[in-house]
C-alpha cells in the first residue's frame, strides 16, 4: 500500500510537469498555424491588388480622354483614384487576418527603379537580381496607412508612383508592386511573440498598343 502511495505521489508531480509543457506545446502549434494562415491571408491580399493595379494600370494616362483624379491637386499624373480601389481591395481581402493583427500600411510601388529593367520582355517583369520585384528603398512607392477609418496617402510628392510612370504601351510595359506590412501578436498565454510581417506581389500592367 505504502508503494502504490509513493507511485501515486510521483504520477501527481510528473503530471504537474508535463501537463504545462503540453499546454505550451499546443499553444505553440496554434500560434504557428496561427502565423502561417495570416501570411497566407495576406499573400491572398497583395495578389488580388496586384491584380487589379495591372488591369486598371495608368487609368487612361497619355490617352486622348485621361481620368483625372483630384487627391493630390487636379492632374491626370496623382495615382490617388487609382490607388484607392487597389487598397480597398487589399484591406477587404485582408479582413481574414487574425483580430489580433493589426495592418500597419499598404504600399503601391514601382519594382523596376532601383532593379533596372523591368518590361514585358523580362519572364518575371523585373530584373533577376530582383527578388521578383521586392520593394527596394529609391522605388517610387505610394504609402498608405489608416487614419481616422480612411486608407490615406502618407507620403504625397516627388517619389509617388505617378501614372505617368506606370508604362503600358506593348512591348514596355511595366509592372506594378503591391505590399502589406502587418504586426501579428500571439494568443495568451505566449502574447510575448509578435512579429512585424510583410507580403508583397508583382504584375505586369495590362499592355495596351501606341496611341490607344
Amino acid at each position: 500500500m505504502m508503494r502504490r502511495g509513493r507511485q501515486r505521489g510521483q504520477a501527481a508531480v510528473e503530471l504537474c510537469f508535463v501537463l504545462p509543457v503540453c499546454l505550451m506545446l499546443f499553444m505553440g502549434v496554434y500560434t504557428a498555424g496561427s502565423f502561417i494562415s495570416d501570411m497566407n491571408v495576406a499573400g491572398q491580399a497583395t495578389r488580388a491588388g496586384s491584380r487589379l493595379g495591372a488591369e486598371i494600370g495608368n487609368y487612361g494616362y497619355g490617352s486622348s480622354n485621361p481620368l483625372t483624379a483630384t487627391c493630390m491637386g487636379a492632374s491626370t499624373t496623382n495615382p490617388c483614384a487609382v490607388d484607392q480601389d487597389i487598397v480597398t481591395t487589399v484591406a477587404t481581402v485582408a479582413k481574414g487576418l487574425q483580430n489580433i493583427t493589426s495592418i500597419d500600411e499598404i504600399d503601391i510601388y514601382d519594382p523596376c527603379a532601383v532593379s533596372g529593367s523591368c518590361t514585358s520582355a523580362s519572364s518575371v517583369c523585373s530584373d533577376a537580381g530582383n527578388i521578383a520585384g521586392k520593394y527596394q528603398t529609391g522605388d517610387p512607392v505610394d504609402v498608405y496607412k489608416l487614419v481616422s477609418g480612411a486608407w490615406t496617402l502618407q507620403n504625397p510628392g516627388p517619389n509617388n508612383y505617378t501614372l505617368n510612370l506606370r508604362t503600358q504601351q506593348h512591348p514596355n510595359e511595366l509592372a506594378v508592386g503591391v505590399r502589406i506590412l502587418y504586426h501579428f501578436q500571439a494568443s495568451a498565454p505566449i502574447n510575448f511573440f509578435n512579429a512585424q510581417a510583410s507580403n508583397y506581389a508583382v504584375m505586369c500592367l495590362a499592355p495596351t498598343e501606341a496611341g490607344s
